[in-house]
């Protein structure tokens, strides 16, 4: 069933053009107080944790507006991000069925209260880009974070664990594989070809062992675009 999906503005019309039959891409908005680099990545604004959607203040009023067509249940976040790492991370949560993975001393309160109320367990990791950093399916992920992997086997979740880097992020030595990727039913969206990573037959292999199919753009490097943010 076709989705509708949050993609960073400046990749928007690229990855609407590659993945047309996978459903609706709508433009982020950009958040001036984070990096350059990533001030327009869905991922680092948004948080879904089922079907309730998690927006930083400052870009409350754009996403109210664009996503009030699909009925999203869109809440409000309490903490303004900023562009130094930790403060940059409090929506960077990443949920994997009854568990949720990041920082979260330092989570937004409506995140928190979000998983709380879902009774949704809440992992702590090193890692505060736990959403960028890992792809998620099923019960299922691909990092090459030490400590998500590491909490998520302890947990009996499947870890395919990759090599770090070979992600493009332009303004950064490089990107996450998380923010390359987003999930359209039992079909995973890469931005860019999996025959650009070292690992890259891995996670195919990895994927389709799952029953789930892989959709890349071969010949292209990976980019960490701050994830195919599915909504609906």
């Amino acid at each position: 069933m076709p989705g509708v999906y949050i993609v960073d503005r400046r990749y928007v019309d690229k990855v609407a053009k590659a993945f047309a039959a996978q459903g609706t891409f709508l433009p982020s908005c950009c958040l001036t107080s984070l990096d350059e680099p990533v001030c327009c990545h869905p991922d680092m604004m948004l948080c879904r944790v089922g079907d309730t959607l998690i927006c930083e203040p400052t870009v409350f009023p754009y996403y109210q507006k664009i996503l009030l067509p699909y009925g999203i249940q869109l809440v409000q976040g309490k903490r303004t991000l900023r562009g130094d790492y930790p403060h940059d991370v409090a929506y960077n949560i990443l949920q994997v069925g009854p568990y949720g993975f990041g920082r979260w001393d330092v989570a937004d309160e409506a995140v928190f209260h979000a998983f709380e109320s879902r009774g949704i367990q809440r992992v702590p990791v090193a890692q505060g880009y736990g959403r960028c950093s890992t792809v998620s399916f099923g019960q299922n992920l691909i990092t090459a974070d030490p400590s998500i992997q590491k909490a998520a086997e302890s947990l009996g979740l499947d870890v395919l664990s990759i090599t770090p880097g070979y992600v493009n992020l332009p303004g950064y030595n490089y990107g996450f594989i998380g923010g390359v990727c987003g999930a359209s039913g039992r079909t995973l969206l890469f931005f860019g070809g999996l025959d650009t990573h070292p690992d890259g037959e891995r996670v195919r292999d990895f994927v389709q062992a799952r029953g789930y199919t892989v959709l890349d753009i071969p010949g292209e490097p990976l980019t960490d675009i701050g994830t195919i943010f599915r909504i609906l």
